[in-house]
């Protein structure tokens, strides 16, 4: 439970962050500090890698709230970005991550279904890249409003299209030429 309520809190804070950074940036060493408090929270609860990136995390927002308006706060959505990438990546010497969870509705998943799979997991690594990329380069930027509004909302509309996208794509397309 405590668990589920550190990453519900954990994730509404990395959502609201970019704004925070823009909008309230003399309080931003309070919201540095809480995510490294939920990062670290989170990481005691974790194991293995998921522990270590926890840990990671916990100390990146201690930097951050160290030397506080600094450039470094605003490396955070491309960071998390490059972890995702590197986890999806890494899925592709083996079975790929959208493989695995798509074994776990259906088990007897087909080859071409697996060579689906692993292209649409190639697909999120392109688009982790472009939003790493894309917020790096608009932190660069001197008005940070670019940088708010693509890395607290535009990112996310980009990400909730590509995965929308994806089902309507295999419910019109692919489930339609199967019957």
């Amino acid at each position: 439970m405590k668990l589920k309520i550190a990453k519900f809190t954990l994730t509404l804070v990395s959502v609201i962050y970019p704004f925070v950074l823009l909008f309230a940036s003399e309080h931003s060493g309070g919201i540095l500090l809480l995510l490294a408090v939920l990062w670290a929270v989170r990481g005691y609860f974790e194991s293995g890698d998921m522990k270590r990136v926890c840990w990671l995390a916990a100390a990146f927002f201690v930097l951050c709230a160290i030397f506080r308006g600094s450039f470094l706060a605003f490396l955070y959505p491309s960071l998390v970005s490059l972890v995702f990438l590197v986890f999806f990546a890494n899925s592709l010497k083996g079975e790929a991550v959208i493989t695995r969870l798509a074994r776990l509705k259906e088990p007897d998943l087909d080859e071409k279904g697996v060579i689906y799979t692993r292209d649409l997991t190639k697909i999120w690594c392109a688009f982790f890249i472009f939003n790493a990329a894309s917020s790096f380069f608009l932190a660069l930027f001197e008005d940070k409003i670019y940088w708010s509004v693509y890395s607290g909302l535009v990112s996310y509309l980009l990400m909730g299209a590509l995965f929308g996208g994806e089902i309507l794509y295999r419910k019109f397309f692919i489930l339609r030429d199967e019957k």
